[in-house]
Formats: C-alpha cells, structure tokens, sequence
C-alpha cells in the first residue's frame, strides 16, 4: 500500500509569508498595542495547554494503550467483514487514525472507537487531513462524497472504514 504523498511547499513561500507575519505585527503593535497584548495571552494559553492539559491526554492514552496490550491490526480487521470490505482500507484507516492521535503512545484502535469521546479528536481532524490521506492510500476517490450513506455519519472509526469502503475507486488515467 502506497505511503501519503504530502503536497511539497515551497521554502520562499513560508519564508516570505513568516517576514509579512512578523512585519505585520511589528507596524500593529505600533498603531494597536492591545493587539500584541492579545496575541501574547494566546501564545501564553498555547503553552498553558501544553503543560498543563497535554500531560493528562498523555496518561488517558498511556492507560487506554496498556487495557488494550494484546491488541493489534489483526484484531481490528477481524472486527470487519473482510470479504466485502477492502483491506486496505482496513489497514490505511487504522495506521492514519492511530497517526494523528493528540499523544505519543501508539494506542491500538478498535472499530467502535468514538473519535470525539474514545479518541477524543476533533472533527477538523477527521474531515480534511484524514480523509485525503486515507483516499490517497487506499485509491478511493472523494468526488460526490456527499451522496455517500455514512457522510456526516462517521462517529465511529468503523463509520470511517465503512465510508471509504462506499467511495469509488479513483481511475489510474
């Protein structure tokens, strides 16, 4: 199964979009102080959350990763029925799914797995990033989506499987 292909960004852009950034800020926090004072409290929540919040997530998925020890992708794709249900679909969800976990430990993913609630991610995650790499990996196109069953549905990460599984195959020409 191919790897995700990120789209590559070109170092000029991000270079010159960072000096517009900074010069920005500078000629604002001439005219407008209280702009600085309030991108500085968001920089100070941002590591507030980083070590305050960010250890606890790391213990909840250190305990789900330690009930779950004998789990593994095996036991995942047995939880699908794999003769109506591509394979690597299976396999791309499950390693994608347990990528963008907001922590260190690889926790073994189970079907029924909640995004919001198990897992807990953000629907952000699941509908851009997620869902362009798992079609790219598995060949499923993400065109009229929309008419999909499981669109706006997926809660579960065998909803995702499932979704996937009704998208058609991108064409290779």
């Amino acid at each position: 199964m191919p790897e995700y292909e990120a789209p590559k960004g070109s170092r000029a852009a991000l270079l010159l979009f960072l000096c517009v950034m900074v010069s920005a800020l500078f000629v604002v926090s001439i005219y407008e102080p209280m702009v600085v004072v309030c991108v500085l409290c968001f920089i100070g929540f941002v590591v507030f959350w980083a070590i305050y919040e960010q250890p606890k997530l790391d213990t909840y998925f250190f305990q789900l990763k330690r009930a779950r020890a004998d789990l593994s992708l095996c036991q995942f794709a047995r939880e699908f029925d794999c003769r109506n249900t591509d394979t690597w679909i299976i396999r791309a969800t499950y390693q994608e799914v347990q990528s963008i976990l907001p922590t260190k430990h690889l926790v073994p993913i189970k079907a029924s797995d909640n995004f919001i609630e198990t897992l807990k991610l953000d629907e952000d995650d699941l509908d851009g990033y997620l869902a362009e790499v798992i079609s790219q990996r598995t060949g499923r196109t993400l065109d009229d989506y929309e008419s999909n069953p499981y669109y706006g549905e997926a809660t579960t990460v065998r909803d995702l499987v499932n979704f996937f599984n009704c998208q058609d195959r991108a064409s290779t020409t």
